[in-house]
């Protein structure tokens, strides 16, 4: 409960200077204090106050105000651009997104939009022609703006080896999955298993989008959850010692977030999953509010600009949520809890989703409590396909069939979905005072169901080992 309450505390403080109510921190400490102290006086109550406020300061202290960085003069009236890509290409509706560190005209970091046809690698040299617009990027809080790009040429590649070794790894992986398994069904498989959708057509892509189906390829930490089912499966029941199966299960996530790039949702499930095997390893129950707050409270103590990254605060979002429904409803019908575990988690991201895209879609609860079964299929078909390629091609052709059937499955709901008009459009963008107004409202709601229905109360030592 303490290494809860500690890594609560260090985000408290960083919302609070975050909010710009710091001047509020004070007097509320104070008065906490006091009253904790009345209503349980003594020393332990006393050390443990103490340990709470300076947890609450250092992430006051670590939440240092992100700048806004003003874009360079002749970065705004140029046309040609030179920079590396740093990070890992997306694929949208209509381009392929990249944080590139420009050389020329100006050095700067910028989010390049481009054609999406145009293959690019993590640590390609480019140089880019277009135009440069100074607004600021979601997924990107250090970009001064992005640089919507007519043509792009590759001029060289100046990538660590081990960034070069996974973009081989993840190239040739996707090559022999989408030689087995037929269009739209092999990208789709691709995308799941390494995040590279970039075979997937444009009309899949705006379907996936419209159902709410974006964060199947995005990767987030329900693939580090089915990857974390599948070791423990493989690795349980006493086929390994204890001291392998942690190893291995480790090694197994963190080799999986590498294979990704090392998304801020992939690497916060991944250090979720750590914490929670470590504390299996010392013999203490798995406590997962305390596994999330810790893993979430760590990046942004390493890293505090990663709080702004959407990504991140999404991936903290959905998995709160799941961690508040799951224990309620794990002893009910099976049905309850396909149809109870999407809409909680869709509510918890939707506050967010308005916030940094504008974006809705009403069907996303009911397609993602349809397809969610057919998820781990389509990995564990796509890892089959990769393994029966390195041993016979007609056996890839085989493997290929068993990744096809739920990947085509997942393809027709996303279509079925997205032929509803009206399930899915633009909305007015929350602004952040408003973004957190609602999840106190949501909080406050959770905590007078629980009151009201004592069966819906905290389920006392829950663990949940799939939710990551």
């Amino acid at each position: 409960m303490l290494g809860a309450l500690l890594a609560a505390s260090v985000l408290g403080g960083v919302l609070l200077r975050d909010m710009g109510t710091g001047w509020l921190a004070l007097p509320v400490a104070a008065c906490v204090s006091l009253t904790v102290l009345a209503l349980r006086p003594g020393r332990a109550t006393a050390v443990a106050l103490a340990l709470v406020l300076c947890a609450a300061g250092i992430g006051f202290w670590r939440a240092a105000p992100i700048p806004r960085l003003a874009a360079p003069e002749p970065l705004v009236t140029a046309r040609e651009f030179s920079g590396t890509v740093q990070d890992i290409p997306r694929r949208y509706p209509g381009h392929t997104r990249v944080t590139v560190a420009l050389d020329t005209p100006v050095s700067a970091l910028v989010v390049a939009q481009l054609p999406r046809d145009q293959r690019v690698a993590q640590g390609d040299v480019v140089a880019l022609t277009g135009r440069f617009l100074p607004r600021p990027s979601h997924t990107q809080p250090g970009a001064v703006g992005t640089v919507v790009v007519k043509r792009a040429r590759v001029l060289g590649n100046e990538a660590p080896a081990w960034q070069r070794l996974r973009t081989w790894l993840v190239r040739g992986i996707v090559a022999r999955i989408e030689r087995a398994v037929p269009r739209p069904a092999g990208p789709f498989v691709a995308g799941v298993l390494t995040g590279d959708d970039g075979g997937m057509t444009e009309t899949t892509v705006r379907a996936f989008r419209a159902a709410g189906f974006s964060h199947l390829t995005a990767v987030s930490g329900w693939n580090v959850t089915v990857v974390g089912a599948v070791v423990a499966v493989l690795t349980g029941r006493g086929r390994l010692p204890r001291r392998w199966v942690l190893l291995v299960n480790l090694g197994a996530v963190w080799a999986f977030a590498y294979l990704v790039g090392m998304e801020p949702s992939v690497t916060r499930a991944a250090l979720m999953a750590t914490l929670a095997l470590l504390s299996l390893w010392r013999g203490r129950p798995r406590d997962v509010v305390t596994a999330l707050a810790w893993s979430a409270a760590l990046m942004v103590l390493v890293q505090p600009a990663i709080r702004s990254h959407a990504g991140f605060q999404l991936s903290v979002a959905s998995t709160a949520a799941l961690v508040a429904i799951m224990p309620r409803v794990a002893g009910g019908p099976r049905w309850l809890a396909l149809i109870a575990t999407p809409l909680a988690a869709q509510l918890a991201a939707t506050p967010l989703l308005l916030h940094h895209f504008g974006q809705y879609s009403l069907v996303a609860p009911v397609g993602n409590a349809l397809v969610a079964p057919l998820i781990p299929a389509v990995m564990a078909g796509g890892v089959a396909v990769v393994l029966a390629s390195l041993v016979h091609p007609v056996l890839a052709d085989a493997a290929g069939i068993l990744a096809w059937i739920p990947a085509q499955a997942t393809v027709a709901v996303a279509e079925w979905c997205a032929r509803i008009e009206w399930s899915s459009g633009l909305a007015p963008s929350l602004d952040r005072s408003a973004v957190v107004v609602v999840y106190l409202l949501l909080a406050v709601a959770y905590v007078l169901a629980s009151w009201r229905w004592p069966r819906w109360g905290p389920a006392r030592g829950a663990s949940l080992p799939g939710t990551v």
